[in-house]
């Protein structure tokens, strides 16, 4: 059960040890050292194993973010106050997710579904990997940038050495690979080039089918200038390397939740 003020969350099946996660979470874990591991399965394995616990520990903070808002949007409805706190929180994911409809209201958590929702750790993973040449790029191994995203200030990153004098992008530099998927599951999950992703993942929720990474993917074709060839080989990437073996639910999305007032 987890209490949210006076609601609470209730999952229609018992939490027994084995339907927790059997993987330690942890924020500030360094990259391993990729470029010294010559074995191509080892290396795939371990990039794997490595990035999995961290894509694992964001999209249950999402989902639980996500039954929280059901959670408020239920109380407001039944026309219950709401504590300073709660409506604190919920501005606060307002601004993170980058809606500005009005606090509460309907088009308010219709937007907010719409951004603040998980994604499937295949397609994180086939992305990072892709993004990344398996962990072993500069922009990796010196600014904990697994995905190539981009920022416009400068000193914000560091500076490819192929960019145009015109241009003034940086590869942005992160404390932490943790913060880098946070960063890049902020990006999917706000920006504008990346609504046909969001759209392809709200409507495969209408339908009650599964969130297929080799769907959603088709939603990222703005992400590079290759388009449809880079979209085709996320998807050879995710079945060759059997990715979608990553996809279990998370636990809110698993128990049937069901929001119950005390």
């Amino acid at each position: 059960m987890l209490l949210l003020g006076s609601l609470s969350i209730v999952s229609s099946q018992a939490c027994s040890e084995s339907a927790l996660p059997s993987y330690v979470l942890t924020e500030q874990s360094d990259l391993p050292d990729m470029a010294s591991i010559q074995d191509v399965d080892q290396k795939k394995q371990t990039f794997f194993e490595f990035l999995q616990p961290i894509v694992a520990q964001i999209n249950e903070k999402v989902q639980a973010e996500r039954a929280w808002l059901k959670v408020v949007e239920a109380k407001i409805r039944r026309g219950d106050k709401l504590d300073r706190w709660q409506t604190n929180f919920m501005s606060d994911l307002a601004d993170y997710y980058k809606v500005d409809e009005a606090l509460g209201s309907k088009p308010f958590f219709s937007a907010l579904y719409h951004r603040v929702d998980t994604l499937p750790t295949s397609l994180v993973l086939a992305q990072a990997a892709n993004e990344s040449a398996w962990g072993t790029s500069r922009f990796a191994v010196e600014g904990n940038n697994l995905f190539g995203q981009w920022c416009f200030s400068e000193g914000c990153g560091l500076v490819p050495s192929e960019r145009d004098n015109s241009a003034r992008h940086e590869v942005k530099k992160f404390a932490s690979i943790h913060a880098s998927v946070a960063g890049y599951f902020r990006n999917l999950n706000t920006h504008q080039e990346y609504q046909p992703l969001r759209q392809i993942r709200s409507e495969l929720r209408y339908l009650q089918i599964p969130i297929d990474s080799t769907f959603i993917v088709w939603g990222l074709e703005g992400y590079s200038i290759r388009g449809e060839p880079y979209i085709r080989e996320l998807i050879s990437m995710i079945d060759h390397n059997k990715l979608q073996a990553f996809d279990r639910p998370a636990f809110y999305a698993k128990n049937d939740v069901q929001v119950t007032f005390d």
